[in-house]
């Protein structure tokens, strides 16, 4: 009886497992002060509504650093990350309003004169068992 209900559960939990695991390569700072932030955009109202998977830490070594999400399920996502160099975890703007701290996004998109980069530019298909994108800061 032990035996199968080990099975059981074993099996239930093999089945929670059926996402894609994401992994997130950063690169391109020169320093390894502070830290990243990695937010994870469920599709795009998610953006709009600013409401990500999560704002992850995640320590900056060589410049650079590598984040790993399991279990996300299939769909159209995009990625954000910025360097919080004095590791508030929090986003630290100029009285004016644009960001003190450098950002970066998925697929290179770049920020709008006046704004966050558009979704449309961020965006990619996630599906599969492993998913492996890279975001440069320039």
């Amino acid at each position: 009886m032990r035996t199968i209900i080990a099975i059981m559960l074993f099996g239930s939990l093999a089945l929670a497992q059926t996402g894609t695991k994401l992994t997130v390569k950063i690169s391109g700072l020169d320093t390894d002060k502070g830290q990243f932030i990695v937010s994870i955009w469920p599709g795009e109202t998610a953006w709009t509504d600013k409401q990500p998977v999560g704002r992850f830490p995640v320590p900056i070594t060589s410049g650079g650093a590598e984040y790993v999400h399991e279990n996300l399920p299939a769909g159209d996502y995009a990625v954000t990350v910025y360097h919080d160099k004095n590791s508030n975890a929090k986003m630290d703007r100029h009285w004016y309003g644009p960001p003190k701290e450098k950002g970066a996004a998925s697929n290179g998109a770049k920020a709008q004169t006046f704004g966050p980069p558009k979704w449309e530019d961020m965006k990619f298909p996630l599906s599969g068992a492993e998913q492996t994108i890279e975001i440069r800061f320039e």
